[in-house]
């Protein structure tokens, strides 16, 4: 089985962490960004939420509207980050208000530790804790239980030295799901951990080594999970890949040839005719045979400028940096800056010449 050169580092994209300067790894700590009435960077899950005054006229807070009111985040910190965090804010929180700061390591509902915001007139509280490694991704969420006037404004959560945590039981997020950081196969709830030169060991569904695959599947790139975690491998249909979708290993497309983490219909310049060359189509799209030649109707394609016709028939796929397809930049992992990477077209998906 021919893996494609490029693969191991679009599943190793997601797995890399992300801090900011000071190991931070919440975006949008201070509620600055709103798109309309909600904010940018948090996803209000339940309930209603408005932007607000603080004690001060130019630092926006948000306020809790109804009870069960719950903001949430889902941050990319993971184990090569550190184990050790710390989470301080400033809030508006009166005495007849209840609202928890919930951590859920993984984001996969399972709620590890809840921490209750006392009473508070815009002081600063902390609250610290560790997490066993090794993890990938945390979901911070607050939420409103009843009644009473809550304001959230500045906070931070950030990665300590391990020794800052020093006598805290860690938590523990339990096996870990497909894409995860891991580092034995128990780790994984599949029991399949995947090494990988260029990233962090990643559970998987399957062993390209040791594919267990049938019904004439193969072990390749199954569909991808939250951003914060790789695009996890399985069993997947052979040959059901079309041209421009990502892909692992040459099986996985219909034309047989994954090049550059795409399924492609050329590797070299020897597999083209009529002194074309095989090169990328776009920046980073599927190799294809390019020269003087205008394709004719029918022919495979990825842009309007291989057709004779001018007209290359499909859907126009966009793809981030780890090979998962996005409608936007935030459909896709955030870099080092916690800002999420572009969006990039990277062709027709299965075109074909009109």
């Amino acid at each position: 089985m021919r893996i494609a050169s490029l693969c191991v580092v679009v599943i190793a994209l997601a797995q890399l962490g992300a801090t900011d300067c000071d190991g931070g790894i919440i975006r949008d700590p201070n509620y600055d960004l709103w798109c309309g009435d909600s904010l940018c960077a948090w996803k209000v899950a339940r309930g209603y939420i408005s932007r607000t005054a603080t004690w001060h006229s130019g630092d926006p807070g948000v306020l809790f509207i109804t009870p069960d009111t719950t903001i949430e985040q889902f941050t990319p910190v993971n184990s090569r980050d550190g184990a050790c965090i710390r989470f301080d804010l400033i809030a508006n929180v009166d005495e007849n208000a209840q609202v928890t700061l919930d951590v859920d390591i993984y984001g996969d509902g399972t709620i590890e530790r809840s921490f209750a915001l006392g009473t508070s007139a815009w002081q600063p509280v902390s609250y610290r804790f560790a997490v066993v490694r090794p993890y990938t991704g945390i979901r911070f969420a607050f939420t409103m239980h009843n009644y009473g006037r809550v304001i959230l404004a500045r906070m931070r959560a950030q990665v300590l030295d391990d020794i800052e945590c020093a006598g805290i039981e860690p938590l523990r997020g339990g096996p870990a799901p497909l894409g995860a950081i891991c580092g034995t196969a128990g780790d994984c709830a599949s029991q399949i951990c995947v090494e990988n030169l260029l990233a962090p060991p990643a559970c998987a569904a399957c062993d390209p080594r040791a594919p267990a695959c049938t019904g004439g599947q193969v072990c390749g790139l199954d569909d991808p999970g939250p951003p914060e975690r790789a695009v996890p491998l399985a069993c997947v249909d052979a040959g059901a890949r079309q041209l421009a979708e990502s892909c692992f290993a040459d099986a996985e497309c219909a034309s047989h040839i994954c090049q550059y983490g795409l399924c492609s219909t050329c590797r070299t310049d020897g597999e083209c005719g009529g002194g074309e060359l095989c090169r990328q189509t776009y920046v980073s799209g599927p190799s294809m045979c390019m020269g003087t030649r205008a394709n004719e109707s029918g022919a495979p394609c990825a842009n309007d400028f291989e057709c004779l016709s001018g007209a290359c028939i499909g859907k126009l796929r966009r793809q981030c940096l780890d090979g998962r397809s996005c409608a936007s930049d935030a459909n896709c992992p955030v870099d080092a800056a916690l800002v999420p990477s572009h969006c990039l077209i990277v062709g027709v998906q299965g075109g074909t010449c009109r």
